[in-house]
């Protein structure tokens, strides 16, 4: 049996290669169908989202085995409702405001939970049962999807939603039933597919998977936009798929549970 674990691999990891250290164990409170986390690196913190146990865990960023978060978000007044369709699959850490971003989909509606779909935000050093200092929810932000995902820019002091077929982009302080400033949706795109999304702050570039492959817009497009550049990643597959940006080595990192694979892009063109 597979157990819940978060694994750390060396940059420049290949095939069959071990973990250089995990995070796993009953202590860590690590829960299945977890499809994302975040990293804070002013911090050094690993940000979790728990979906069963309807909670945000915070581990320090040298974690190593089976050792307990240092905060637990969790309780009735956080509003962490879960879903058996991963409502709540991922969580976006904001360092540079000291926030935790956490979208929540329409599952819990549809499972019939009375929970409220939407973006839940969290002051980072929240702890225990503490109310979200602000959602993001209602018919005009048009935040309609099972899996919402999130991404900030902080620079920008914006925040990037995708869902509903669409990247939904706030002012990062948005709150309540608030339309969004942009919205890049419509045949030109390509559509969007079910993984997760980046931002590159230095460049303002989004990153998300369109319905065949990866692809990069930018955070001042609207409308009908095709991608300014698209990574070829057919085959991976795009269930649960997830990306990290390394601008130190101009490269992308995509993962697929469908391939079962971390594969590394060099893309210098995005960052010059």
């Amino acid at each position: 049996m597979t157990h819940p674990q978060i694994a750390a691999f060396a940059r420049v990891a290949k095939e069959n290669e071990p973990p250089v250290r995990t995070i796993e164990g009953h202590n860590t409170k690590l829960s299945r169908t977890m499809h994302g986390f975040s990293y804070d690196p002013i911090h050094d913190e690993i940000v979790v989202n728990s979906p069963i146990t309807q909670a945000i865990l915070t581990f320090r960023g040298g974690i190593n085995g089976e050792e307990p978060p240092i905060r637990v978000i969790q309780g009735p007044k956080t509003a962490i409702l879960g879903a058996a369709t991963g409502a709540l699959n991922t969580v976006t850490a904001d360092p540079d405001f000291n926030e935790i971003f956490l979208p929540v989909g329409t599952g819990l509606r549809n499972a019939g939970t009375g929970g409220v779909e939407g973006v839940y935000v969290f002051n980072r050093l929240d702890n225990g049962d503490v109310a979200p200092k602000r959602i993001l929810t209602g018919p005009d932000t048009q935040i309609d999807s099972p899996t919402p995902q999130a991404a900030v820019d902080p620079s920008r002091k914006l925040l990037v939603v995708k869902s509903g077929g669409a990247l939904l982009i706030f002012n990062r302080e948005a709150n309540g039933n608030t339309k969004p400033l942009r919205v890049i949706k419509g045949p030109k795109t390509g559509g969007f597919g079910g993984g997760q999304i980046a931002v590159y702050p230095e460049k303002g570039y989004i990153l998300t998977n369109s319905r065949d492959d990866w692809a990069v817009w930018h955070i001042d497009d609207n409308g009908d936009i095709a991608p300014r550049w698209k990574i070829p990643t057919r085959g991976l597959g795009r269930q649960n798929a997830g990306i990290a940006i390394i601008p130190k080595y101009k490269e992308i990192m995509i993962a697929s549970s469908n391939a079962n694979k971390v594969v590394t892009f060099y893309f210098p063109e995005m960052f010059e």
